[in-house]
Parts: structure tokens; sequence; C-alpha cells
């Protein structure tokens, strides 16, 4: 569809918004002086048409809700590309209005002010096109939280596709009733009861008793399959399209489960849909009783444990309990994040390992932009709130843990999922739980982790000085650029005789140290065993690497490569930066860029191993786009000797081995 006629289909919604707002008169400056009111949704019900077709959507919401504060509007969200057709009860029409062009929140108004203790229920009535505006050529996932297209819908709460209020922290019950045309299937949080048959289509009615905080919807041509002798039954909801065997994950789903209900106990959900959201970036991740799952995910080559434990957790962390405020997210998504950390060292200690560095690239990517604190203020979804609050959340826990002692935590965070679970949690709640179990006085390190920016970059200098009596004085100084930064850290000194631990309590930019060693001291490691969250030169070239990663996901190459250049610059031998580069340049058909980079990584580091094959296959790709088959099918072979089989390498070798690669039709021209 053209711009223009975007612009057209959309411009005749803006009558109906035009006719509600011409209700009772009243002043918007009085509105913004007064701020809207603060509202307790106690009942949501909602019923929908969704028209894959044209990418329609047409309903009504009925929401119940106590006033909590005297006030003449009221605050509610509702996706701007929708039109509010009407505000009413049973005696009186509202008015409504959004408070900025562009922006999904919105203000009801009455004839009158709204009185603290009071109970209403308002019908919104609402419809409108949320088309997919991607381009379809380019091949690339669709980013939109709340759209429709011919293959079916897949409506996030983050795209505020019914009208609603202060999401996911306002919880309620929901009634859900969403109308399809046959052969779509509809799945949504909570109960499903029995299917109407309504002519040419049908209505799937979906009912939580329990408060809800998001509510997303996914609407395809679904296969359902349902295994009850798993530790918690799961119902799989798979396109028709899906070329695996469900039951290759249960096995999988079922271990993280089953470590989850030892470690935490039983979450509010008796059961798990797992719903195919397609070809899509998601906001959400689901809600109680529901997990969505992309192709990135369902698709991968093998199993990705860890997003799947983490997603697996959100069951216990963040549908289980009600989070008081934005700035309580991290009890969240850090809190799952951890969890699946804390999975993958209980089945193979060397991955976790590998994870918890990879997590904490993730956390340094933006952790001086805002503290984990700013919450849901980052929009959950964004690579910054998966970096700030997932990420470096979790590596505040990690080190909480190493704090006050992993056994003492690991119960406590048992003890802390009773004392929410189904009810609320806040960070200071948490925070006295940790100081009352481990009898320490912690304000210093959730001030510093939780509610400020900044990871400290360590330098350690010292002088050696042989003494009398034949030991050695170790004198010297830990310097860091943190004016109040406090941690007590550990120092791993290597002699000529047995390596001797030190602990040192750092506090502000420069601690002095002076320690006794009984034999000729060689060098000092600064947390040798990695508790603590800390830059460095090698970190920097991975957090460089890990944004042009996230660049290329995006499709903006340019700046892309401008991240992989940085990396370069920290480590000129690194495999992997020369490898990213060579991808980047392929995807911008600069094949000759391409293949120099590859070669590059080829003559470097080789770390990780799987880089020298697929650096094989893609100058095998290079020489076939440039008609040299001769050479591609060298280069092929060449990656099927390595005998290394990352990513399916072996299967992509022989594939073009026997057929020529082609330039498919998402490569920029």
């Amino acid at each position: 569809m053209s711009t223009l006629n975007r612009f057209r289909r959309r411009a005749v919604f803006f009558l109906p918004v035009l006719i509600v707002l011409a209700g009772p008169a009243f002043s918007q400056d009085q509105d913004e002086e007064q701020g809207p009111g603060k509202i307790d949704v106690s009942h949501y019900d909602i019923d929908a048409k969704v028209e894959p077709e044209r990418a329609f959507i047409q309903g009504e919401a009925r929401i119940r809700f106590r006033v909590l504060e005297d006030t003449l509007t009221l605050p509610f969200r509702l996706n701007s590309r929708l039109v509010l057709t009407e505000v009413s009860d049973e005696n009186e029409r509202y008015s409504s209005r959004y408070t900025d062009f562009g922006s999904d929140n919105m203000l009801v108004r009455g004839e009158g002010p709204f009185l603290a203790g009071n109970e209403y229920t308002l019908r919104f009535v609402f419809e409108g096109t949320l088309d997919t505006e991607q381009y379809a050529f380019l091949d690339t996932p669709e980013s939109s939280p709340a759209f429709i297209n011919r293959e079916g819908a897949v409506l996030q709460s983050q795209g505020n596709w019914f009208p609603a209020h202060d999401p996911p922290l306002d919880t309620a019950p929901v009634r859900l009733r969403v109308t399809v045309p046959l052969g779509f299937t509809v799945v949504a949080p909570g109960e499903l009861l029995p299917i109407e048959t309504l002519g040419v289509d049908e209505a799937f009615t979906w009912v939580s008793e329990s408060p809800l905080g998001e509510v997303p919807v996914v609407v395809a041509r679904f296969l359902r399959e349902r295994f009850d002798d798993a530790p918690i039954p799961l119902t799989f909801f798979v396109r028709e399209d899906y070329d695996r065997k469900v039951a290759e994950s249960v096995p999988d789903i079922g271990k993280i489960t089953e470590f989850y209900l030892r470690e935490y106990g039983v979450p509010l959900a008796e059961g798990l849909s797992l719903a195919q959201a397609g070809k899509v970036i998601l906001s959400g991740k689901g809600s109680q009783g529901l997990m969505l799952i992309e192709d990135d995910l369902s698709k991968a080559p093998q199993v990705p444990v860890f997003d799947l434990a983490r997603r697996l957790a959100l069951q216990w962390w963040g549908y289980s309990a009600r989070l008081e405020s934005y700035q309580d997210a991290w009890l969240a998504d850090g809190f799952a994040a951890y969890s699946a950390l804390r999975y993958l060292q209980s089945i193979d200690p060397e991955r976790f390992s590998a994870e918890l560095t990879m997590q904490a690239v993730e956390a340094l990517k933006y952790q001086d932009k805002s503290p984990i604190s700013d919450g849901l203020l980052l929009e959950p979804g964004t690579p910054q709130y998966d970096s700030i609050v997932a990420s470096k959340g979790a590596w505040t826990l990690y080190m909480l843990s190493q704090l006050v002692g992993q056994d003492t935590f690991h119960a406590l965070l048992k003890d802390w999922f009773q004392q929410i679970r189904g009810g609320s949690a806040t960070t200071s709640a948490f925070h006295q739980l940790v100081e009352q179990r481990s009898g320490k006085d912690l304000d210093w390190f959730f001030s510093q982790w939780v509610e400020s920016v900044g990871v400290p970059e360590f330098r350690v200098d010292y002088t050696v000085f042989k003494r009398k009596d034949g030991t050695y004085r170790i004198q010297g100084q830990i310097k860091q650029d943190l004016d109040l930064f406090r941690m007590p850290v550990d120092l791993l000194i290597e002699t000529k005789g047995n390596p001797e631990e030190k602990l040192l309590d750092v506090q502000g930019r420069q601690t002095s140290f002076n320690f006794i060693t009984q034999t000729m001291p060689q060098r000092i490691k600064f947390d040798p065993a990695g508790k603590i969250l800390i830059d460095s030169e090698q970190m920097r070239m991975r957090v460089h690497i890990a944004m042009g990663d996230e660049f290329q996901k995006q499709n903006e190459l340019v700046a892309a490569v401008t991240e992989y250049e940085k990396a370069k610059i920290e480590d000129p031998r690194s495999s992997l930066v020369h490898y990213r580069l060579g991808e980047t340049y392929f995807l911008q058909t600069s094949f000759n860029l391409a293949a120099n980079s590859f070669r590059d990584a080829l003559n470097g580091d080789l770390k990780p191993d799987w880089v020298e094959t697929w650096s094989y296959i893609h100058l095998g790709k290079i020489y076939d786009v440039l008609g040299q088959r001769q050479r591609a099918m060298a280069e092929y072979q060449k990656a099927i000797n390595t005998d290394i089989d990352y990513n399916g390498a072996q299967a992509e070798a022989r594939k073009y081995l026997k057929t020529a690669f082609t330039k498919p039709s998402n490569m920029i021209n």
C-alpha cells in the first residue's frame, strides 16, 4: 500500500474522534494543570473482531474500575492508529482525546468530576486498521507490537490494541472474546472456553480469573498439540508450515520447569500455552500461562536453552506477581535472566560461564544511559531495556549472591517467590529481605547497582619489596573512575610458590593495599573468579561487536560497520570482528570488501572455531555470485574439511557444493 493511500485510509478515521470530542466543553489547560486521576481497574471484558484480509479490528471493551482520587479526567491507552468512536455508560457519553499527536495516551472526561471511591463501568467502542508497514521484499521481521496481515495477527499489550489503563502495572481479571474467519485460531492468556461457530466466522473466548498485566493475542492458522505428562501441562499452537516435531522441545521445557518448580515452587499458571508468533520482533514474551515464540527462537538450528529458560522463568517472576511501580521491572526480567543462568549452571558449568560473559557484554552495551531503576520507562522489548533491566539486572543478582553467600541467597529467593506469589513485588521489600537474611547493610549496593549508572574499570599499580626475613611486601593501589564506588574484591597473587588469595574492600577512586607474601610475587589478578561486572579493553571490543550485531539485525548496515571497525581497533587480530565485517559487507553486496574481511578472519586468532568454517562458506558464496564456480566449490570443501557443524554449517556447505548459491532477494542491490 502506498504512503498516500495509507494516509487517505487513516484520514477518514479522524471524523468520529472529532464528533466524540464535541461532547461536554472543557479546558485542556485545566486538565493539564490538574493531571489525570488515579484509578484501579477491577475487570476487563473485551469483545473484538479481527479481519486478516483487511488488517482491520473492531471491538468494544467494558472496563470496570474504582476512582482513587478526585479528578476531571481518566487516563487510558489506545493505539493512535485506532479510532475511539464511543465512550459511554448507562447514563451518559464521555469525551476523549489523545494527549499528543501520535501518542497512545488518552484522557477521558465526563460532564462532572470523577469522585474518589466511586466505581464505574465504561464502554469503549474502537476500530481501525493495523496493517503491517514493512517492505515484504526485505524479508525483515515485523517490529510493530500490534499488527494484522493476511496470515493473522500479533496483538501485544505494548501495542495498546484495546483501551487499557497503565499496563502492565494495573492488573485485572480479563474476559476476551475474539471473532475470526473460519480456519484461524485465537490464542490468548487464560482458559479457552468452547468455541462458537458463527456462519463463516468462529469466536474464541479466553477467560482469566487471575489478574493480568499483559493481554497478548495471536491469530493464525494453528495446529494444536497437548502434552499432559510434562511437569506443567503444555499446549503448543504451531503454524501449519512448521516443519519440526513439537515433541522435540518438550524434554528441554520439562527439565527447565522441573528445576524452577524445585527451586522456587509452583507458579500461578496451572498450565502453559506456547504459541508461534511468526517472523516478528516481540516486545513482550507472553503473559500468565502463555509464552510467545518468534521464528528466531522456534527455527533456530539448536535449541537456545538460555532464551527458552529465561522466557519460562517469567511464569514465576514476571506473571505470578504484580509489580508495584515502573522501577520494579527488574524484579521480573532481571530475575528471569538470572534464573536462566542458574539453570545453565546446574546442567553445564562451562556453558554457564560463557553465557555469564555474554550477559556482561549485553549489560555493558547501554549501562551508562540509565539505571536499572528506570525500568518500564525504557520500554520493554527495546535493546536498551534488555541490556539494562534484564542483563544488568541479572548481573546485579549474581553479584549480590556472591556478597551474601550463594546458599543463603538461593534459599531467600525461594522464600521471596512464596512471599510475592499472587501478590505484589517491590524493590524495597526485596532489599529488606536480603538484609534481614544476610545480616548486612546493603543500602550502598542497591544505590550503586540498581539506582545509579556506571561500571568500574580497574587499574592495579604496585611495587614489590623484599623484607629482611625473606618474605615480600606488595604495596600498591587499585584505581577506578567512580567516586562513590564500593565493593569487596578478591585478589589473587601469583608467586613463585603457591598463589595467595586476598580480600580488599575497594572504596572510591583509589584504594591502597599492603600485603605480605611468603614467596616472590609475579602477578596480581583482580577479581579472578569474575564476580564483579567490570569494564575493560577486551569487554569494550566485545560490546562493539554486540552493538554491530544489533545494528545488523535491524538492517542498519552502515552503523554496524562503524561498530565493527571500533572493535577492530581494540583487537586487530580478532577473527570474529573480521567475520562480522565480512557478513555486513556481504549483505551490502560489497563482495571485494567482504572477501578481504573473510580472509582476514581466516588469518586471525580463529576464535571461536566456527568462524573458520563459515568464512569458507561465505567465500564460496561470493565466488558463486561472481560466476567462479570451481573456486566456490573449493571453499565449500574446505568448510566441510573443518568438520565443525556450528549452526548447521556442514549442511550449508554440502548444499552449495551440489547447487550454486544465488543472491537472495533480501540482499541490497
